[in-house]
């Protein structure tokens, strides 16, 4: 059974907790004290996996706008100019919301705020030559 499929039978209940967990595991710093070279590798997969799920989150609800989508995807752009595979998958997850979301976009923008449709206007939509 998939992430998404767990989520609509309702198994994790609450979605804010394991949101708080993953974005925590996400931005998690260096341990102090150590070299980058020891920890990075691991690092960088720990960040990854979580934000892959948050992305997985994101994809799980196709066509709708759940209440704390659109907080998740503000946080998601904060790894579009991380560390290519992680910004990869970020930018992925986007492209889908924007393509899954495009038919009913006068009803899905109503759950954003102003700054929330700013930011994703200008990561969804390529800029243009002539500007």
């Amino acid at each position: 059974m998939t992430l998404g499929g767990l989520m609509k039978i309702g198994l994790f209940g609450d979605v804010s907790e394991l949101l708080g967990i993953l974005k925590s595991l996400a931005v998690t710093p260096l341990p102090p004290g150590t070299k980058r070279s020891q920890t990075d590798v691991k690092e960088v997969w720990t960040r990854h996996g979580a934000v892959t799920t948050l992305c997985a989150l994101v994809n799980a609800y196709p066509y709708s706008v759940t209440p704390w989508m659109p907080e998740l995807l503000v946080f998601l752009s904060k790894f579009t100019r991380s560390n290519v595979m992680i910004a990869n998958t970020v930018k992925k997850s986007m492209l889908n919301f924007k393509r899954t979301h495009l038919d009913n976009w006068t009803e899905h923008k109503i759950k954003f705020t102003e700054d929330q449709l700013l930011l994703l206007q200008d990561l969804l939509v390529s800029p243009n030559y002539y500007a």
